[in-house]
């Protein structure tokens, strides 16, 4: 400050150089400062150095010109609306003689290039009276752009989590149990509008009893924590419709600045939908292990009945003195056509939510299938009926259901392929509440193609087996010119009722 010329502080006081002082102080102030007149024009008299710079317009010839052709506004509507703030400020000083605050206001300036920067100001208007009149007004301003633009951001952030991430906002206060919140937050807790009320009490009161314990403890001890400290607990709200919900609270206790209490404040979680999807890929899991755990055993049962069908067809070429290589080879295709009809049968397995099964007429067609492929005949000559309805067998059955199947149509492919003319098996298959049944004609070929298909009493031992394991019954015709093979097996053998 320039006060060496008027000797000490003292000295310059008592020599009335206060009014000089003062001026010093506030060309020399941190703080941007701005004076001018009470004429119609507001005409620019005097601003300090902080003020050129903060208006970015240091060097600029300003004092003597009307304070908005120096400072002009920009076009738009908030441009307008604070110069309209200012001139009617400065009307109401002149009446009351008594400074005001104004802002924020949005009053834009311009740049070297002349295009307009956004900037927000609060402004302090203070009277300069001489012989009773107000003849300037001194203009304290602050530049608030980046508070306001900081609140802009975190609100828009604020709305942002609210719109995508169910996310609600709260402050409670401990000991007059107010609870302000947004109203996503009764939402939340299936309230309706205005049925909660202004207290916790009714949203503590819909906490699930498990973890309402876990919640009252958690609120205490951030309550007594270091300032800073995060409140974070996970808890369930049963609804009144039965329904569940999942939130999560992320909060820490701060003052308040109106009434200096402290409170907990943050945010409320919606997870109730990641929570019904982590419990859903959960029990599919569970259930993926349990459906692989079954096939394991289906596997494992079915490899046990291929080695037990591969040692009869040993013990049965054991028993006899000699063995015709021809013999051998059959007994063995004999046997690979067995494990293909179990092998079928799991290629149509399918896993749902309760048990691994096959649908009856994809079996069905598959056998057929095979059986006119390895014999080389057509879907005519055999031809395949099958019910309107299909039912899904249980893997067991399945199994079971098409080594039966396998060995009829084999037999009947033995005795019934003509070797020119053409070839007459018909396979049908219907249900009903009570039974299952397959019938199964051929024609006796009367010039029968031989075939690669032995003839032992392995084929018969098994049907009757495996008939006997469904609680099934099974009965052969012969007539002059055909054979006629019927399965029966109740109902509740095939649909897993047993």
């Amino acid at each position: 400050m320039a006060i060496s010329k008027f000797g000490s502080t003292d000295e310059a006081i008592a020599g009335g150089a206060v009014d000089g002082l003062v001026f010093e102080a506030l060309a020399q102030a941190p703080f941007a400062a701005l004076l001018f007149g009470t004429d119609a024009d507001l005409t620019l008299l005097w601003r300090n150095q902080a003020h050129a710079v903060m208006s970015d317009s240091a060097g600029r010839a300003v004092q003597h010109l009307p304070l908005f052709e120096a400072f002009p506004p920009s076009d738009d509507g908030e441009g307008a609306a604070a110069k309209a703030a200012i001139e009617h400020s400065v009307q109401r000083i002149k009446e009351s003689r008594a400074a005001e605050s104004l802002g924020p206001y949005r009053y834009d300036l311009r740049d070297h290039s002349g295009a307009y920067v956004e900037h927000h100001w609060e402004m302090n208007m203070c009277p300069v009276k001489q012989g009773g009149d107000v003849v300037a007004i001194l203009q304290v301003a602050k530049d608030v752009t980046r508070d306001v633009l900081a609140a802009r951001l975190s609100d828009s952030l604020k709305r942002t989590a609210q719109s995508t991430a169910a996310v609600s906002y709260f402050s409670y206060d401990r000991e007059t149990d107010v609870f302000i919140r947004s109203p996503e937050v009764d939402a939340m807790f299936g309230f309706a509008e205005g049925e909660a009320g202004p207290n916790a009490q009714s949203f503590f009161a819909r906490v699930h009893a498990d973890d309402l314990p876990g919640v009252y403890e958690e609120v205490e001890r951030v309550f007594k924590a270091p300032t800073g400290e995060i409140a974070s607990f996970d808890y369930r709200v049963p609804l009144p419709d039965d329904g569940e919900r999942f939130l999560r609270i992320r909060a820490e206790v701060a003052t308040d600045p109106d009434d200096r209490r402290e409170k907990l404040v943050g945010t409320f979680v919606d997870l109730t939908d990641l929570e019904e999807n982590r419990q859903s890929l959960t029990r599919a899991l569970e259930l993926q292990k349990a459906l692989v755990s079954e096939a394991n055993h289906r596997i494992k049962n079915s490899l046990a009945i291929a080695t037990a069908m591969l040692r009869l067809e040993q013990n049965e070429l054991q028993r006899r003195e000699t063995i015709d290589p021809a013999e051998a080879a059959a007994a063995l295709a004999s046997a690979g056509a067995r494990i293909r009809a179990i092998s079928d049968a799991h290629g149509l397995m399918q896993m749902d939510q309760h048990r691994t099964s096959v649908f009856l007429k994809s079996l069905v067609e598959r056998l057929a299938t095979y059986a006119r492929q390895s014999a080389g005949i057509s879907d005519d000559e055999l031809s395949l009926t099958l019910p309107a309805s299909d039912i899904a067998l249980d893997s067991d059955t399945a199994i079971t259901l098409g080594m039966i199947l396998n060995e009829i149509v084999t037999n009947a492919l033995k005795y019934g392929v003509e070797r020119d003319t053409g070839t007459d098996i018909r396979l049908s298959v219907d249900l009903s509440d009570a039974e299952f049944t397959v019938v199964l004609e051929n024609t006796k070929a009367t010039d029968r193609r031989a075939l690669d298909i032995p003839s032992t009493k392995l084929g018969s031992m098994l049907v009757a087996q495996l008939t006997d394991n469904l609680n099934g019954e099974i009965q052969s015709e012969e007539t002059a010119d055909a054979y006629r093979t019927k399965l029966t097996i109740p109902m509740s053998y095939i649909d897993g009722r047993r």
